[in-house]
């Protein structure tokens, strides 16, 4: 009886254990039965946007490789271009190089051609000239005189009968013709006549004649001589006019001298110029002086 006894003492010595009232089971902590589901859905979803943006990284990184590949490509092409232009710049500075190099001695030599030209076409002058140097030209002689005999005999009755010239002795004539030029028409001016002496003395008598008379006629002609000489010259005897009428004008006298140099005296000084504009400088700067 002891013994029973002790063990129902132990036994109410135990806790008894209460139910939970109901609040208590409905606010407990343990999961529903739907939350786990939710989770998991919530959870695929997120990587399945991750794996999307994965996906759109890996292929924008593809497309940026792509694009330096190709970047790198045409970088290399440009290199190699720039590279070729560099090497043809260099052959055409070389060339450029080379050229004005040329060009510098061309045109060295070209001015001392240049300047032998200049020499020899004064020398090509001056034998020109010293070759007519005995000759004449008489202007104004009709085309039919001459044509019935010979020229020289035509030039030697105007010689003798215009001017006044003895024609015999150094008076020889080595030839006479016309000018070679077309045959004019009836309306046009005749060509010019031709006359070489054989002597250069009795080429300047007959220019002194002349020169004397200011006037030649012969047979109802009006006819005119002058030295033969080249055309360029005639051109730059030409040129001092001007100079010459002003001279005269002062009643100043006067020589043009072979080739083309105008001489006269200004108040007791002897003076010549071989430019006509330094001519006429001179001579209007002191007659405006002397008013």
């Amino acid at each position: 009886m002891a013994t029973t006894s002790k063990y129902f003492k132990d036994t109410a010595r135990m806790p008894t254990r209460k139910n939970p009232p109901p609040e208590e089971k409905l606010t407990s902590k343990s999961p529903t039965p739907t939350q786990p589901v939710k989770q998991i859905v919530g959870d695929t979803v997120s990587l399945e946007n991750m794996f999307s943006e994965i996906s759109k990284m890996s292929t924008m990184l593809q497309a940026v490789a792509a694009d330096i590949l190709t970047i790198k490509e045409t970088t290399n092409e440009l290199k190699n271009t720039v590279n070729g232009i560099q090497v043809r710049l260099d052959e055409a500075e070389g060339r450029i190089s080379h050229l004005e190099d040329k060009t510098d001695r061309l045109v060295s030599n070209g001015e001392h051609s240049e300047k032998k030209m200049e020499v020899l076409w004064d020398r090509i002058q001056m034998l020109e000239n010293h070759s007519k140097r005995n000759n004449v030209r008489v202007l104004g002689l009709k085309e039919t005189y001459g044509t019935n005999g010979t020229m020289e005999e035509c030039v030697k009755k105007m010689l003798s009968v215009g001017l006044g010239v003895d024609v015999e002795g150094e008076f020889e004539i080595e030839r006479a013709h016309r000018a070679m030029a077309p045959i004019p028409n009836e309306n046009q001016p005749p060509r010019p006549v031709v006359v070489r002496f054989l002597r250069q003395a009795a080429r300047e008598k007959v220019l002194k004649a002349v020169r004397e008379r200011r006037e030649l006629e012969w047979e109802g002609l009006r006819l005119s001589v002058f030295p033969d000489m080249s055309r360029e010259l005639a051109e730059r005897r030409k040129t001092f006019t001007a100079a010459k009428k002003t001279l005269q004008q002062l009643n100043l006298r006067y020589t043009l001298a072979h080739p083309a140099t105008l001489r006269f005296t200004w108040k007791g000084k002897h003076l010549s110029f071989t430019s006509a504009k330094e001519a006429e400088r001179f001579i209007k700067m002191n007659r405006d002086a002397d008013g």
